[in-house]
């Protein structure tokens, strides 16, 4: 599916972006593995991918909130690269806490790492797909930017932010052949679901018609799809895995 392709994955060491390099690598793909912190147990991970699927995974390090650091790494890709066709915008942090107990600073950093800077890499990355004039991004939303829930003021904004600007950055590169959608998990066994409340994990799970929580692999062959050809006429979108949790009411 995705044989001559070039992806960039950011927050590729754990759940869904580490299921989305093996996603991919499984299809062909050339992967850019972007983390911010440089570690042996990623690096063998990545090698280990790499040597299973016959295909070539490079790590690459940097902060995405920080401007210059992003550029640089996108400018280094580009270098070695013909062109990128697919950018994940994965990298992401959660917050839970309470309107009422949340710092401005708080809600400042989550927009920064869960919408900023997906709007920062979306801008240098279409800059290098305007020149093939093709390309596939998938920002990483979250149905916490759907349906409103008790503290997630600081990550529903984000996420809902992610949504909305995937819409309009859709309608803008439309015309040199970028196609832009996003993926908008449920509960999915992640790292990051493993310091929720139990209160609100309990809730959720009543709420989902399929009784269980998702799998980082599952929401990764959604995006395979989104990234792929298969979804050639596929633009503007948010897919939602869940589970059938929205379709539940509210």
């Amino acid at each position: 599916m995705l044989t001559g392709k070039t992806a960039i994955i950011t927050g590729a060491n754990r759940g869904i972006g580490l299921a989305t390099v093996e996603a991919f690598a499984k299809q062909g793909a050339v992967v850019w593995a972007c983390v911010r912190t440089q570690s042996e147990e990623f690096e063998q991970k990545m090698k280990e991918i790499s040597s299973e699927y016959a295909t070539t995974i490079t790590p690459v390090y940097f902060d995405v909130t920080k401007e210059s650091e992003a550029k640089e790494a996108v400018k280094m890709i580009g270098g070695y690269s013909k062109g990128i066709d697919i950018l994940v915008n994965n990298a992401g942090i959660s917050v839970e806490r309470l309107f009422s107990m949340t710092s401005i600073e708080t809600i400042g950093n989550t927009m920064e790492v869960n919408f900023l800077s997906q709007v920062r890499l979306a801008q240098l990355v279409s800059r290098l797909m305007v020149r093939n004039r093709t390309g596939s991004i998938i920002n990483i939303a979250s149905v916490s930017g759907i349906e409103s829930e008790q503290g997630s003021i600081a990550y529903g904004s984000s996420k809902a932010a992610v949504i909305f600007s995937t819409k309009t950055m859709a309608v803008e590169l439309g015309k040199y052949g970028i196609r832009v959608n996003s993926v908008s998990p449920g509960f999915i066994d992640t790292d990051m679901w493993k310091n929720r409340d139990n209160d609100v994990s309990d809730r959720i799970m009543t709420r989902t018609p399929l009784g269980r929580k998702g799998t980082a692999q599952e929401v990764a062959n959604v995006i395979l799809f989104l990234a792929s050809d298969m979804a050639s006429y596929m633009t503007g979108q948010n897919l939602v895995v869940d589970g059938g949790r929205l379709g539940w009411g509210y």
